[in-house]
This record gives C-alpha cells, structure tokens and sequence, in this order.
C-alpha cells in the first residue's frame, strides 16, 4: 500500500500535471490555435493549486515558515519563489530539480508541437 500515497504524493501530481498540460499546449501550438478561455482559465487556477498544496507539503517536511497570503505570494511571484525555495533547502541538488521542471515543462511542450505537426502532415 505504500504505492498509493507515493502516486498521489504533490511532487508526482505537479510533474504529472506539467507534462500533461505542456503536452496540449504544445498540441494547440503545432495548429497555431489559442487554446479555450475556459483551458487557460482552468490550468491557471490547478497549477497554483498544485504548486501551493507542493510547497506547503515540502515546507512542513523541511520546517520552513512561510507567510502568512501564501495564495497571493505565489500568484505573483512562483516563477521566482520556487526555484529560490529548492535551492536554499537542497543547495546544489535543488539547481537539479529546477533544470528537472525546465526539462519537463519545455520537453512536453516541444513534444506536443511535434505531434500536432506530424498528425497534421498525416491528415493532408
């Protein structure tokens, strides 16, 4: 049973959610269309859902105080806290799982472009 919790852990729900939404954005770009309002809407508000409930996680394991609007803080400001966070609790393997994210964020993404031009090219 100890499967269950590691699969619903935040950590494998955030790289889950990166590749799966990085992947269709990817797809909407190979078509050169904007995703749905409702999409972006939706992916905004889960990716700071997720993010949230992940720092709030790691920070408790770690015994790191936070203030006290964490939503408004990482609403503005995740793309500079996160990566800021992972290295000053895990030094240099923290600079690993930020490159990690990029990798995963940016890796998805060009493999959705790629898809979405291929099945495109297939269907002409």
């Amino acid at each position: 049973m100890t499967v269950l919790p590691r699969t619903l852990s935040p950590t494998v729900l955030l790289y889950s959610f990166v590749v799966i939404t990085e992947f269709a954005h990817g797809l909407y770009l190979g078509q050169q269309i904007e995703p749905p309002a409702g999409y972006e809407l939706l992916h905004w508000a889960a990716q700071l859902w997720i993010i949230g409930w992940w720092l709030h996680a790691d920070s408790r394991k770690r015994g790191v105080a936070w203030v006290y609007d964490l939503g408004l803080f990482l609403g503005i400001a995740w793309p500079f806290v996160l990566p800021y966070y992972l290295v000053k609790t895990r030094r240099a393997k923290g600079l690993l799982v930020v490159l990690g994210f990029i990798s995963a964020y940016f890796g998805a993404a060009i493999v959705g472009m790629i898809v979405s031009v291929m099945v495109a090219a297939l269907m002409a």
